[in-house]
């Protein structure tokens, strides 16, 4: 039988997010508020996953924020991660599972298309990105986890999957949604981390892979700063 979700974290889970908020910096005034939510997210997100066996890693503003702060950027609007792309089914039977009373995934109806100029709008069923593979989603604020695929191969040369066979390299967005090809021990085998205290997956080599999406700035920068009580 499955656990189920009906409040956003225990109480254990719950000072350990009160306990992670006190070493993140905010500007204005709704930032304790947003950043609470994100990682009310994030670590129902992490039992989730680990109660479906779905292997998952951070990824693109969120693995930057571990690079540099080993948490949540400050100014963080959502969270990233990535799946391979073959492993979306299971994300369909959680998204089919009475798993929460808070919390809901939305899965792209067209996420074995690969790339996101293959797939359309869904907004009558509430899917109003392209880009993921899908999304775990707060009900009440609307606050998500995008989950973005990984590829066996390369979209932009092959249309067909290698199934279950590994790669060499796997295949994700690059910064501006084009294909970017990195080794696969780039991410794999996964590693155990933890993101402002909550236990989460990490890419075996995340500088490598921040450094290649993003430049090596920002290992250390961040290129949103509090201004005079404003993200700029």
């Amino acid at each position: 039988m499955h656990c189920r979700y009906t409040t956003s974290t225990n109480l254990k889970d719950s000072d350990l997010i009160e306990n992670a908020l006190k070493g993140i910096p905010t500007c204005i005034p709704y930032d304790r508020p947003r950043q609470r939510v994100l990682l009310n997210l994030l670590q129902t997100w992490s039992h989730l996953a680990e109660e479906y066996n779905l292997e998952y890693w951070l990824s693109y503003g969120t693995l930057i924020g571990y690079v540099q702060r080993r948490g949540l950027l400050p100014h963080d609007a959502d969270l990233d991660i990535t799946i391979m792309s073959n492993d979306t089914p299971k994300l369909i039977q959680m998204s089919q599972s009475n798993f929460s009373s808070n919390y809901k995934i939305k899965v792209q109806p067209q996420w074995h298309f690969a790339g996101y100029a293959n797939r359309s709008y869904f907004y009558g069923q509430g899917i109003n990105f392209v880009a993921p593979n899908g999304r775990f989603v707060d009900k009440e604020t609307n606050r998500h986890v995008d989950i973005y695929p990984a590829h066996n191969f390369n979209p932009f040369y092959s249309t067909n999957s290698k199934g279950d066979k590994q790669s060499e390299n796997l295949t994700v967005y690059g910064r501006w949604y084009d294909w970017l090809s990195y080794p696969r021990t780039w991410t794999y085998p996964l590693k155990t981390c933890y993101f402002s205290e909550i236990k989460m997956l990490c890419p075996s080599e995340p500088e490598k892979l921040v450094e290649i999406i993003y430049g090596t700035k920002a290992l250390t920068q961040s290129d949103t700063k509090c201004v005079n009580g404003s993200w700029i």
